[in-house]
């Protein structure tokens, strides 16, 4: 589960992580409880580093960071379309990525402040949708009507995202969600998901 790995990486912030050609370097020693994780996401995390770079695990949550990480995390096999809202009320800025560009193009914006204040991604399949905004406290995944959704907002938004799905007409095949400091939560439903988030203030732990 995506949400595992995000909890991973908040827990263990200073965990830095290098790439040598097709090696992943991690220092320090990796914790007990971290290592099934990191080691099912071993691809995806190479993936989203370039050659020789090191980062740590504290920087792969913020949003250029973890747009490739989190992407090659659900799969990338198809181009990509890139949607970038630069300020709150920005119009859109598309992009069709090629999905050996991701990283190297989201290791050169983070370089480029200020942050995006919202990021979507999904490949040209439709298979999955990503989202990221600026300040996000959760993490909501879930996979409903043959797309997976991974999006990474402040809690509010992501309540308000809980809600309108549970208007719809359709039911998840299952919904999962995360905040800051707790361990990932897999519901029954997007009722029980949105009751999961109630009360989370707007900043997560």
């Amino acid at each position: 589960m995506t949400l595992a790995l995000l909890h991973i990486l908040h827990e263990n912030p200073s965990l830095a992580f290098r790439r040598v050609g097709e090696a992943l370097k991690v220092i320090p020693a990796v914790p007990p409880e971290a290592r099934p994780v990191l080691a099912h996401f071993k691809t995806a995390l190479l993936q989203a580093l370039e050659d020789g770079e090191r980062v740590e695990a504290r920087a792969l949550l913020s949003p250029w960071r973890a747009l490739p990480l989190l992407g090659h995390a659900l799969g990338v096999e198809a181009s990509l379309v890139l949607t970038i809202y630069a300020k709150e009320g920005d119009e859109p800025r598309r992009y069709l990525v090629p999905p050996e560009k991701l990283t190297a193009y989201s290791a050169w914006a983070s370089k480029n402040p200020p942050p995006p204040w919202e990021l979507h991604l999904s490949p040209t399949t439709g298979d999955w949708a990503l989202g990221l905004r600026e300040g996000w406290a959760v993490a909501v995944e879930a996979l409903a009507r043959g797309t997976r959704y991974l999006l990474l907002l402040p809690a509010p938004e992501a309540r308000a995202w809980l809600e309108a799905a549970g208007k719809g007409l359709f039911r998840p095949e299952w919904v999962s969600v995360w905040r800051r400091g707790v361990s990932p939560f897999t519901a029954r439903g997007w009722e029980e998901a949105l009751a999961r988030l109630k009360g989370v203030p707007h900043v997560g732990s």
